[in-house]
């Protein structure tokens, strides 16, 4: 049911005049004015009335007056946040971050430079932020936005930055020198804003002093102090003056060095002083030391404030003033400042050093310049100076009918919103009351001697430095607690840290500085920079300051004594507002003239939710309570209006959850007061004493400090959640406090509080700590005893449980947290908000409870302990669970002499044994129980498993045994699940429905004698042994990372050692802690290995780089030697062929570093039996060999020449060979067909290891890793390779969503494509290549890896200082044989490929589709077309449709895999084909040289081309076909460029595509030139294209033609592309062979 709201308003402090306002919606906020009032309810509607002489109310006129609120309705579509009222215009904000602005703007005030008047809200500006407040000032308007910014509008001194600047009209713009600072409130005055700016990260470091300056008038000795700290503030890159004078660099001064700072206990937490939290209950500094002067002369003491009322900050000062010797200290030379300051103000004015090192000035005259000012007449016009004296608003005469008011009071406060108009350059003029002297504010330039540059540095709002691991998790709170809600990066209201700023007209005190001087740019009030302040509100010239503690301090006008109740003189400085003193303050509102206060207390004090009024109508100094308001209802809001006018919305027949909420809000600002006085009482003392020092290394010193850090900031956290829950007014939106919407993140502080609490209490570090301060805690223990009176605890006069209870207060508040908001949920419509805040609550309950009666049982525990034992394990965070004297459990087999004792701590197993004791970390302790089938005796034997040792113990009966297991194991669980989060567990109570993992993380030291002793291992643990991934460290050196299998190292790891100081890797996998299967080897040498291993030894396929004989071996390995077919290259010469046992053995080539080329059959590293040997001169012999270089048998001789020798030979190839045969001279026809290339034997290659025979190992492991183990393919293998590679690249995916490595492949191979399909149309064959394509460029796939080892093997074959011309033949057929068998390969993964080698051509579906139809008309019985048909169709007549229906194309091997292979090894392999044809190639460039250097015409001539064929680069350009001056070819530039692109492709088919490209060039040229239907013959044809080829300059065309011949299929040597090909080798030929003269 929705509770009824009404607003009332009435005059001074009684309900005479109580009169309701006719608004029944909810109030949330009011703006009351002189002549018009503003209301904004909870949905964000806007309602004005009073007068509208300017358009104020908004309602589209500016005619008549309204005594009922008028709805602004051009403002419903909007959601309004914050309402403000000026003299005549209205300002609003929305969430949505527009501003509105109506009424008069004379003074820009309405955001526009139109001065005019708006009779409807006008938008004058839109933000990406909610608008927070907004409020105004005589002349000009402000807005703060949720992101913290300041932005403000109008005119007048808050906007004059300068003295030398006018007052000038500025639009909407934000603040200079704070416009980078986070605003958290702000109010204006008349003419002046005072803002709460949260302090900032970085802090300045200044170099000038906080040294007062006293300036001195000489006629009367009348003293003015100035703090130079106010000053000392970073406001830009350039020092400005808040004065808003110029300064220059003639103000700067070098300080001198500084001293060090006294010793104490901040050494010991290596931390600055608390702030004004904890050091305002200190005693007050001496008189003497902290008095300040005022202008007038007079102290505060002596209006009958106290010290703490007249200057907040005092309280918070250090005990000695000797501390300002802290901050660097101005050494000023008086001369130099004297004639500094004659020049620029005259020779009145004298310079002399006080004592306390202060600069006095002293003036030779006195101005008397009058200070008052007179009285406008009300106009037309807005301006303030001249509004009509009304003793009553207009709009509320009928309202006041009743009522009459002295025309004194009136005028008062009319008076504080008159603008002086005295210039600010004129001296100003004291009051004709308060008899102050006037001072020239030339006079601000004496502090401005203190100013100098500053640099940033780190700053904590906190007091103590919290650590870095402690910050972090502070910082990360109170993010979440600002970021939790839609909106909440703006959500930054509440702050502990916080800094009061004010600017703009002081001639009444109100900025708060201490004089009464103007200040035209921000400026600190340094008495308020630790006093906590988060609310400000002002009225015309008086101000006050809400803070989180509750107390309001108070400056400005005092004039109805709103500030000081006796003495009605101005305040200069904040000042403690006396009702704020003894009791917390929730609320504030401030008018004209008085004040209202809500003040709030426990539901055991009669004050609760009392609100106070101060100033005019005040009946004594605490304020008058008004009791009526309690009548009306709960209190929404409430607001203080001019002439002792107030106005009030309550909830009317509140119910228990708004009693709920009232209460929560009290105790809390109850339960922060108190935290506050124990910090000061008992914590500080503590810190500050000389035991503390002792403490730095000490268990108790480690505890005492985390627990006082947490403290720390457990108490900024409660005072944030205090300004949250006093803000809160309706409990349907308690959600908004920390402790309901952020409760995990606020309870984070508690947590972490009372662990370290408990650590302490475990250690019995408090007895301890409180022996050791007992004096001083003495001193101080009735102010403790008072602190325990106020919470109505119950205690004894021992000073340990005081002390106990006080340190344990912050967590008794976990149940008035539970119990009061489970009121609230119980009472709320929607209580469903709060249910996991509950829930966490009761949760938090029971925590702590079992958390204090494990800390108490393990501090008795340790109390009984022997003391060796205690020393040894007694930890802060280590809990006692169980022992053995209470529940019986018994070592079984051992000796008597020794009594055993086991105890179960929250993190470790301990068994004890007599006098000494071993330590089982919880995180690597198994229990197993030792009862089985095969051991039934063993019924109460259990089993502790640990890395090196099974502890059998025995419990005395089934129960006893199961208790055991179960503690254990539970124990078990509750500290792994901590220990994986954090170091210490919060935690370590048994949880039933938590199960022990087998599997942990933990490291461990091996200390039992074998070859793991002094090792260290970190990682994954099962059942007591290494499994998984973890890291080994041997005492040697070595370490191991990898993984583990069974407590041996097994699985993909990586070695490291160090030998001789050099390091050596090893990274592979592993088996029983040897390399089994592939690895890499980085030896300490410099040697490496890549490839297999096998009980660590090589094996399989390796490769084996040896720096000490310039060595590459590649090829298959046995047992650690070289064993099958592989590749040596050393030292300049190659071997190709079989290895037995490290020695060359079977069929291989050789090279020699003499260039001779050798192949035949090796034994024990000699070439044996028939075999070839070819010289660098082409002449070889073939016959009997008996070793290397030596010849005994039958051979023949064949010279380069021809001529050849057959018979016997005998000898040598160093010393000399017999040769017994016949010598035959080669005939001139033979001489004459000799072919350009060397005359090798039909023997040459066949020598060798045959082809097929190399890299079978390679082949071998691709087939294992897709799954294939038998010699011959099977259907099925298809099946098992696909389900091989999907397996593997989920696996991959898997690690790269970990995070543990980056994906480096094509998301196309995780998955699978169709295959194994009864047909192969051409979509099908191009989807195969994208997949081959994706594949054959990750190494990750078998495809993949074969593809890169067959790479790295053919290159060092066929690379290197080795190569030589004679290997051309065999690269050549090794390619062929390599692409053969990958193509097998990949004919598992897709079958539907052709099974043979031959060219097949593939239509696509709708051609296949077609022959099916075909064929089932044809034939009776339908046939299954098979997929690769020849080129030859069904019939004649249908093949002919059938190629014209859709594209075809043709696969084979080659085609499929020389475009994935070629390009990888294209650089070796084309060298051997250059080195093959190097003669040829110089011949064929020297004649292409000799021919270019001819014209285009002189050629065309020479090579008998018609005059219709000479077709110029220019005509070529004009019909299209190149553009012109883009190329110096000449004649035929596209065909020729088209045609150089040759030497840029790769495989034999893209070379086909280039000359196919040059001849359509060549004929569009032609064509386009001579007619389209002209037809080349090839007399026409081959002179261009020659012209065309020499033109192109390839200097190794031959070398290319060879190539392509090599390795171009056979069915392209047919038709159209065979007849270009053949005509590029025409031309070849006839450049190479042309004679020219």
């Amino acid at each position: 049911m929705p509770m009824k709201t009404q607003t009332y308003v009435w005059k001074g402090s009684n309900d005479l005049a109580l009169t309701k306002w006719p608004i029944n919606a909810p109030v949330k906020q009011m703006a009351l004015g002189f002549y018009h009032s503003v209301f904004l309810t909870n949905d964000g509607k806007v309602f004005c009335c009073g007068q509208n002489t300017h358009g104020q109310l908004g309602v589209g006129t500016d005619k008549g007056s309204y005594q009922e609120p008028m709805w602004v309705a051009c403002l419903d579509a909007e959601e309004i946040t914050s309402v403000a009222v000026g003299s005549y215009h209205t300002v609003c904000g929305s969430i949505s971050g527009n501003v509105y602005c109506w009424g008069d703007s004379s003074h820009c005030q309405c955001g526009s430079l139109e001065t005019c008047r708006y009779t409807t809200p006008l938008r004058i500006a839109s933000f990406d932020s909610p608008v927070k407040k907004v409020d105004c000032c005589l002349t000009s308007s402000v807005a703060l936005l949720a992101d913290g910014r300041l932005l403000a509008w109008g005119s007048g001194s808050v906007l004059q930055y300068t003295t030398c600047n006018k007052p000038q009209v500025l639009e909407l713009s934000p603040f200079r020198f704070i416009e980078d600072r986070f605003v958290l409130d702000v109010s204006c005055g008349a003419d002046f804003i005072v803002a709460v700016l949260k302090k900032p990260t970085t802090k300045t470091k200044t170099i000038a002093a906080k040294s007062s300056f006293v300036i001195v008038h000489k006629s009367d000795s009348q003293h003015t102090s100035f703090n130079s700290e106010e000053f000392n503030k970073e406001l830009g890159e350039k020092i400005h003056c808040p004065l808003g004078l110029e300064l220059t660099e003639e103000h700067v001064l070098v300080p001198p060095s500084t001293r060090d700072s006294p010793i104490s206990l901040r050494k010991f937490l290596g931390r600055e002083t608390r702030s004004s939290s904890i050091n305002s209950r200190r005693s007050h500094v001496s008189s003497t030391e902290s008095s300040v002067t005022c202008m007038n002369g007079v102290t505060h003491h002596q209006v009958g404030c106290t010290q703490e009322e007249v200057n907040p900050a005092s309280k918070t000062r250090p005990r000695s003033l000797t501390s300002v010797s802290q901050q660097p200290v101005i050494n000023v030379d008086t001369n130099e400042a004297e004639q500094w300051l004659k020049a620029r103000i005259g020779d009145q004015f004298t310079v002399r050093a006080s004592e306390n090192s202060s600069i006095t000035l002293s003036c030779g005259s006195q101005s008397n310049s009058s200070g008052s000012t007179a009285e406008g007449e009300a106009t037309d016009s807005p301006h303030p100076a001249t509004l009509e004296h009304n003793p009553v608003p207009p709009y509320m005469e009928s309202m006041w009918h009743s009522i009459t008011s002295s025309s004194q009071a009136v005028t008062s406060a009319m008076q504080a919103h008159i603008v002086p108009k005295i210039p600010y350059l004129e001296k100003l003029a004291p009051s004709s009351d308060s008899g102050d002297t006037s001072m020239s504010d030339s006079m601000a330039l004496v502090p401005m001697l203190a100013m100098v540059e500053s640099t940033k540095e780190d700053y904590n709002s906190n007091p103590i430095k919290i650590s870095k691991q402690r910050s972090q998790i502070f910082n990360k709170a109170c993010n979440a607690l600002n970021n939790n809600e839609p909106g909440g990066e703006y959500r930054s209201a509440s702050c502990i840290a916080t800094e009061v700023w004010s600017w703009g007209e002081g001639e009444e005190g109100q900025l708060g500085h201490g004089d009464r001087l103007n200040r035209l740019q921000p400026s600190s009030i340094s008495s308020l920079s630790d006093s906590q302040v988060y609310r400000v509100d002002c009225s015309a010239h008086t101000c006050f300051a809400l803070t989180t503690s509750g107390k309001v301090y108070g400056w400005g006008g005092n004039k109805h004594g709103q500030v000081v109740y006796k003495d009605k003189s101005t305040v200069l400085q904040p000042t403690l507002i006396s009702i704020s003193a003894k009791k917390p303050v929730i609320d504030i509102s401030l008018g004209v003239d008085h004040a209202l206060l809500q003040v709030i207390c426990p539901s055991n004090g009669r004050d609760k939710g009392d609100i106070f009024l101060t100033g005019a109508s005040s009946q004594n100094a605490l304020g008058s309570r008004l009791e009526f308001t309690k009548k009306l209802g709960h209190k929404r809001c409430m607001r203080a209006g001019p002439n002792a006018i107030s106005s009030i919305c309550v909830e009317q027949r509140a119910p228990i959850v708004f009693q709920a909420l009232t209460e929560l809000a009290a105790t809390e600002i109850q339960l922060y007061r108190i935290l506050l006085d124990i910090l000061t009482e008992l914590v500080e003392p503590i810190l500050d004493s000389d035991y503390m020092a002792a403490l730095i290394d000490s268990p108790y010193g480690f505890c005492l400090r985390n627990m006082v850090e947490d403290l720390f900031a457990l108490v900024d956290m409660i005072g944030l959640n205090t300004q949250e829950l006093c803000a809160v007014s309706d409990p349907e939106h308690m959600e908004s406090a920390s402790v309901a919407n952020n409760h995990m993140v606020y309870l984070q502080f508690f947590t972490s509080y009372a662990t370290h609490f408990h650590n302490l209490l475990a250690m019995n570090g408090i007895t301890h700590l409180v022996d050791r301060v007992r004096i001083i805690l003495l001193n101080n223990e009735i102010a403790i005893t008072s602190i325990l009176e106020r919470c109505q605890l119950e205690f004894s006069d021992d000073l340990l449980v005081k002390v106990s209870i006080l340190l344990q207060l912050p967590l008794r508040r976990i149940n008035e947290y539970h119990e009061l908001i489970e009121t609230i949920q119980l009472n709320l419509e929607d209580g469903s908000k709060l249910v996991s805040c509950l829930t966490a609550l009761e949760q938090e309950k029971v925590r702590l409870s079992t958390q204090y009666s494990l800390a108490e049982s393990t501090r008795i525990f340790w109390d009984q302990c022997p003391r060796n034992i205690s020393l040894a394990l007694k930890e802060p965070h280590r809990r006692l669970v169980r022992e053995s004297k209470s529940l019986s459990l018994n070592l079984i087999g051992a000796s008597k002499l020794y009594k055993n004792v086991f105890v179960l701590f929250n993190d470790v197993f301990v068994h004890i044994q007599g006098s000494t004791h071993k330590v089982y970390p919880l995180e690597k302790l198994w229990i197993e129980s030792g009862a089985s089938e095969d051991h039934p005796s063993h019924e109460h034997e259990i089993k502790l498993i640990t890395p090196e040792a099974i502890i059998r113990v025995e419990a005395t009966n089934t129960s006893e045994k199961a208790e055991w297991m179960w503690m254990i194991s539970q124990t078990v669980t509750a500290w792994l699940s901590n220990y994986k989060a954090e170091p210490i567990p919060a935690n370590p109570v048994p949880n039933p429905l938590r199960t022990t993992p087998l599997v942990r993380l933990a490291s461990h030291m091996f200390s039992k004698a074998g070859p793991l002793q002094g090792a260290v291992y970190n990682g994954k643990w099962y059942r007591g042994q290494m499994h998984g991934e973890g890291q080994l460290m041997w005492a040697d050196g070595r370490v191991y990372t990898g993984q583990f299998d069974s407590g041996e190292i097994s699985g993909y790891g990586k070695m490291t050692s160090k030998i001789n100081g050099k390091l050596e890797t090893m990274k592979g996998y592993w088996s029983q802690g040897k390399l089994h299967g592939f690895a890499r080897t980085r030896f300490a040498n410099g040697d490496s290995y890549i490839g297999f291993y096998r009980d660590n030894l090589y094996h399989g396929h390796g490769m084996l780089k040896q720096r000490s004989t310039m060595s590459i071996y590649v090829g298959e390995w046995k047992n650690g030697k070289r064993h099958g077919y592989g590749v040596m290259d050393s030292q300049g010469e190659k071997y190709l062929g079989q290895w037995c046992k490290d020695m060359k053995h079977g069929a291989g080539l050789h090279i020699t570093l003499d260039d001779y080329y050798m192949e035949g059959n090796f034994s024990n590293n000699k070439l044996v039996g028939q075999g070839l040997v070819i010289s660098s001169d082409d002449t070889y012999y073939e016959g009997t060999f008996t070793g290397a270089g030596d010849v005994n048998g039958k051979g023949t001789m064949v010279m380069n020449n021809g001529d050849s020798i057959s018979g016997s030979f005998d000898g040598s190839w160093t010393t000399g060979i017999k040769v017994y045969g016949v010598y035959k001279k080669a005939s001139y026809f033979d001489r004459s067909q000799v072919h350009p290339l060397p005359n090798l034997p039909k023997s040459f290659g066949t020598l060798s290891t045959a082809h097929d025979s190399k890299w079978k190992e390679l082949f071998r492991h691709s087939k294992v890793a897709l799954g294939i183990n038998s010699g011959q393919l099977v259907h099925s293998d298809c099946e098992k390779a696909w389900n091989k590679v999907a397996v593997l690249f989920a696996h991959l995916r898997t690690i790269s969503l970990k995070g543990k490595q980056k994906r480096e492949y094509s998301p196309v191979l995780e998955k699978v494509p169709s295959h194994n399909l009864s047909y192969l149309s051409l979509e099908h064959l191009n989807c195969i290549r994208d997949y081959l394509c994706q594949a054959c460029d990750s190494e990750f796939h078998p495809l993949g890896l074969l593809l890169k080892n067959l790479v790295d093997v053919y290159r060092a074959s066929y690379s290197g200082t080795g190569t030589h011309r004679r290997l051309l033949m065999h690269a050549r057929e090794e390619l062929l044989s390599i692409t053969y068998r990958y193509y097998t390969l990949i004919r598992i993964l897709f079958p539907e490929l052709p099974s043979d080698y031959s060219a097949k051509k593939i239509v696509s579906e709708a051609v296949f589709a077609a022959q099916r139809q075909q064929e089932a008309e044809v034939h009776s019985v339908p046939q299954m077309a098979v997929s690769s048909n020849h080129f030859d169709p069904l019939n004649e007549e249908s093949g002919r449709e059938l190629q014209q229906m859709a594209e075809t194309d043709i696969v084979t091997p080659t085609l499929l895999i020389f475009p994935m292979f070629l390009p990888k090894i294209y650089e070796p392999l084309f060298h051997l084909y250059a080195l093959q044809n190097e003669t040829a190639d110089e011949q064929y460039w020297n004649k292409l040289q000799r021919f270019n250097k001819q014209c285009d015409s002189t050629l065309f001539s020479y090579l008998g081309i018609p005059e219709r064929f000479r077709i110029s680069q220019e005509e070529e350009a004009t019909h299209g076909e190149f553009k012109s001056g883009t190329s110096t070819n000449g004649c035929y530039s596209s065909a020729i460029e088209s045609l150089q692109r040759l030497s840029t492709c790769f495989t034999p088919a893209e070379k086909l595509q280039v000359l196919q490209l040059t001849f359509e060039k060549l004929n569009n040229i032609v064509k386009a030139s001579l007619s389209d239907d002209f037809n080349w013959t090839m007399d026409d044809l081959f002179p261009v294209f020659l012209f065309v080829v020499i033109r192109s300059r390839l200097r190794y065309l031959g070398s290319e033609i060879h190539f392509m011949d090599d390795l171009m299929d056979g069915h392209l040597e047919f038709g159209e592309l065979g007849l270009m090909f053949t005509t590029l080798k025409a031309c070849h030929l006839q450049i190479h062979t042309e004679k020219l003269i």
